[in-house]
């Protein structure tokens, strides 16, 4: 690759073509991995490079790739509507319009007032044969109608992919649209059950279908089994009250109320986050459907309010390999629910391989500002009512790291695991049962390859409103760890990630945690 970029620097200073020096796949590779705004301006290199930028494969355009500078610039909030639609067809006039493999368009200003300049790019998208389409206008003030009858038997044979955001969807009678889609995703659009149910009808070849804040939607089913479709993932629809498993169904992805499942035979991947399940082991062993017990990875996120019953007979789950745990524990004076509780699922999963158990936990002064928004109408992300009335009595409750004086640390009996190899557990603060949890896994997985421990809670702090208390929980988690969790490991299993006292002052928690802000530090550090 070295050997070609050197020509490559040597054509541009030579004004001479690339072509000779460089294969042309190696020449688009090149174009396709700067960002659109920068592929255009390789035009005024040389008159030889004048038009190798309008082969480029992915047309993207977004605000970042099209106006963003972050050594200054136009801000987003005064960048106009029309100033945007003006760069894409600027670009989109150049293009050659041969072999474009994707066009997405992603810009929340955009809305049904500019569907003169948004069909005309989806025309170009039907001329140039394009395999992937993503219209992304989150948060237009009008939702766009999307012409699906443009992309029919014949214009549309060679669309693939589709992802469609803050649109609205008409289905036009007669006309079969959309027949070779294999990937369907739909967020924030205005569809309503039946017509979903009818534009479905068409996409026989379908494998995965996406379905996020459709506010219409009241049930999702298929008029004829969809024997291809193998991934279902559906989320924030708050009026879904039906939910029909596709036989064949391979993976689901559900986030929303509480639905209860069918049972389906050949579920292997499930991931359920709902903010009305109180226990995660409630939820597992009363309902799920005995028929899930094939599931090979499985994903719980929910508040843990309840503790759940111990049943005497449970599920056996013999296929389960990866167990995914996002918990938000409520830490009040009288709290209920023990982290301990989860050791049973070692017994459960006897064939498991991979162990995450993320946890947020809910300081009191969080949950106080919980209170105070939920007085105003707001609601507080599943948090039951009746508990946030009655937390303020116990405002000065603060989570604590394990010290000997709050008693000895229980055992529970020993369950061998001869499978369980990965452990990856955040949000450990070093509470009692958190660091008895620990103990009980690390002393019974007799074939276990690393237990990755993390004080911050890097998964389910997106969840809940973290304070600066939080940021001196992380330290207390790393103490906590070093003092009984390395000093218990004696196959040198346990990685704990550091952080020490100077790391957590005058910052504000979510810098930590959260993927945005890291994102955006790892940008500027660039």
């Amino acid at each position: 690759m070295l050997h070609y970029g050197a020509y490559f620097l040597v054509a541009i200073v030579s004004d001479i073509t690339p072509l000779p020096f460089l294969l042309q796949d190696i020449l688009h590779d090149i174009i396709s991995r700067l960002p659109i705004k920068e592929a255009a301006r390789t035009s005024i290199l040389s008159k030889h490079w004048k038009d190798v930028w309008c082969s480029r494969r992915n047309l993207e355009f977004s605000f970042k790739s099209l106006c963003y500078n972050k050594n200054g610039g136009t801000p987003y909030s005064l960048i106009k509507a029309q100033v945007f639609i003006e760069r894409v067809n600027t670009v989109l006039n150049q293009h050659s319009g041969i072999g474009v493999e994707k066009l997405e368009v992603e810009f929340s200003k955009l809305h049904n007032e500019h569907a003169e300049h948004i069909d005309r790019w989806l025309k170009f998208a039907i001329a140039s044969k394009t395999k992937q389409l993503i219209l992304d206008f989150t948060f237009a003030k009008e939702p766009y109608s999307f012409p699906l009858q443009l992309f029919d038997a014949t214009t549309g044979s060679h669309l693939q992919s589709m992802k469609l955001g803050s649109v609205s969807l008409k289905q036009p009678s007669n006309i079969k649209v959309l027949l070779n889609l294999t990937k369907l995703e739909l967020v924030d659009v205005n569809i309503t059950s039946e017509e979903l149910e009818i534009m479905l009808f068409n996409c026989n070849v379908l494998e995965f279908l996406g379905i996020s804040r459709c506010q219409m939607l009241t049930s999702l089913r298929t008029r004829h089994p969809l024997n291809h479709l193998n991934h279902l993932h559906v989320s924030h629809c708050p009026s879904l009250q039906e939910l029909e498993l596709s036989f064949g169904l391979i993976t689901l992805e559900y986030e929303g109320p509480f639905m209860p499942l069918a049972s389906n035979s050949t579920l292997r991947n499930l991931c359920v986050k709902s903010p009305d399940v109180c226990s995660a082991l409630a939820y597992i062993f009363t309902e799920l459907p005995s028929t899930l017990s094939h599931l090979e990875t499985l994903t719980i996120g929910c508040q843990e309010i309840e503790r759940a019953d111990m049943l005497d007979k449970r599920l056996k789950f013999a296929y389960l390999r990866h167990l995914r745990l996002e918990l938000n524990f409520v830490s009040l004076a009288t709290r209920t629910t023990d982290v301990l509780d989860l050791a049973c699922l070692l017994e459960a999963a006897p064939y498991m391989e991979k162990l995450e158990l993320h946890v947020a936990i809910i300081l009191p002064s969080s949950l106080h500002l919980l209170v105070s928004v939920e007085c105003f109408g707001v609601d507080c992300s599943g948090v039951k009512l009746d508990v946030l009335k009655s937390l303020v009595m116990w405002m000065d409750c603060n989570v604590l790291r394990y010290r000997k004086r709050h008693g000895e640390l229980r055992s529970r009996p020993s369950q061998p695991h001869s499978h369980l190899k990965v452990v990856n557990m955040t949000g450990f603060y070093g509470q009692k049962d958190q660091v008895e949890l620990a103990l009980h896994i690390l002393g019974n997985a007799s074939v276990m390859e690393t237990m990755k421990i993390n004080p911050k809670p890097m998964v389910a702090a997106i969840f809940v409103h973290l304070t600066s208390k939080d940021g001196f929980c992380f330290v207390d988690g790393y103490r906590a760890a070093k003092k009984y969790l390395v000093t218990a490991d004696h196959r040198g299993v346990v990685d704990v990630v550091k952080v020490r006292r100077r790391d957590v002052e005058n910052v504000w928690p979510y810098k930590l945690v959260d993927p945005i802000w890291l994102a955006l530090e790892a940008e500027r550090d660039r």
